[in-house]
Parts: structure tokens; C-alpha cells; sequence
């Protein structure tokens, strides 16, 4: 499996704030609506979150693999909520 092992990742919940885009000459007059992000912390930087939204379950030591998920800048980020670990009790 590639990607990075992860052996007690928190579980959590990321609100952000989407860029609006165009590929017409005029920007949209709204702006996407917040966007929430669930799933394991891959990595959190000063400058960025990457969240996993699905992984690989090691049953035998309960070990994850990040399979995809989400890069979100914490500048977009607008709420953050550690949810619990995936062991947790």
C-alpha cells in the first residue's frame, strides 16, 4: 500500500470556505456555499489540513492508509472540531 500508515488518527469534522471559480469573463455574483469535510487528519501544517475521506482498515493493527481526501488551506478554514480518535473508548 503507498501513502503514509497512520496508527491513531483523530477523527474530524473541517468547515471551510470554497473559492469561487469562472471560466466566464464575470466572477459569480454569490459565493459557494461552506463546505464540510469529514474524515481521519493526515497532516496539519501552519499553512494547510490534508484530511483523508477514505482509507484502507488494517484489521490486524488497526492501522489506516489514506486512499483520498482533501487538501484545504487553513486560511479557508472557518470551524475545526476534533471529533475522537479512531481508538478512542
Amino acid at each position: 500500500m503507498q501513502g503514509k500508515k497512520l496508527k491513531n488518527p483523530p477523527v474530524c469534522a473541517l468547515w471551510w470556505q470554497d473559492a469561487a471559480y469562472s471560466y466566464e469573463k464575470k466572477l459569480p455574483d454569490k459565493f459557494p456555499h461552506t463546505q464540510l469535510t469529514t474524515g481521519f487528519v493526515v497532516v496539519a501544517t501552519d499553512d494547510f489540513v490534508n484530511i483523508a475521506t477514505n482509507v484502507s482498515y488494517d484489521e490486524k493493527d488497526g492501522t489506516i492508509w489514506p486512499i483520498d481526501g482533501f487538501v484545504v488551506p487553513k486560511k479557508a478554514i472557518t470551524e475545526f472540531k476534533r471529533i475522537k480518535r479512531l481508538h478512542d473508548e
